[in-house]
């Protein structure tokens, strides 16, 4: 029987989707350098002058599909980097917001309020213009299931509201879960970048 609440649809679809994503990071090694060539011509036809614009990355926890080999050909190309930073959370991870920090590759990173390796916090807070966001599934249509924390949802909500921002999901092409369950504040992808395949969902 199926699941109706969406909410604890996501919860008994995470138990298996995290499990699959370890088995995809063991079976592609490789995934961190073919999504670098990808990605080269789509994001470079959308974006032909990135100097002056801000990226957003993420540093690889676990089981994710790494991002630095793609940090580093966003830098190359005249991009500004960024990595996301969990503020003002209690102790057992509740509450608290994401923001995004400047960031150069090789400089020291430190622990955010959930544990997580961020820039230091007198690292400044921009607004980037493409925002890479990992995830544990998504669709065809946008859809990006999370951790389940909703720490992304509400900084891209919040950005959103402020000024246009380009969101792709990185994802392994295994990842893709047809018809995920949906709720009111999930924020959709743009795009999805694998290492196969990259997937417009708004198109140019």
């Amino acid at each position: 029987m199926a699941i109706k609440d969406p909410a604890v649809a996501k919860t008994a679809l995470r138990l298996f989707v995290r499990s699959r994503r370890k088995e995809l990071a063991l079976e592609h090694p490789e995934a961190d350098w073919r999504v670098v060539d990808v990605a080269r011509e789509p994001l470079t036809r959308r974006f032909p002058d990135p100097k002056g614009r801000i990226a957003a990355v993420y540093h690889g926890l676990g089981s994710e599909l790494p991002a630095r080999l793609l940090a580093d050909w966003l830098a190359e190309a005249g991009w500004t980097l960024a990595l996301p930073s969990v503020e003002g959370a209690d102790p057992e991870g509740h509450g608290g917001h994401m923001v995004f920090r400047l960031w150069t590759p090789g400089e020291p990173l430190v622990r955010d309020a959930i544990g997580l390796v961020a820039p230091a916090a007198d690292r400044p807070i921009v607004q980037p213009d493409l925002v890479v966001a990992p995830l544990l599934a998504f669709d065809r249509e946008g859809r990006r299931l999370g951790q389940g924390g909703g720490y992304y949802d509400r900084a891209l909500e919040t950005l959103r509201a402020r000024k246009a921002v380009f969101v792709l999901g990185l994802a392994y092409v295994g990842q893709e879960t047809h018809g995920l369950p949906d709720e009111p504040h999930d924020q959709r992808l743009d795009a999805i970048l694998t290492e196969s395949e990259y997937i417009a969902v708004q198109e140019d």
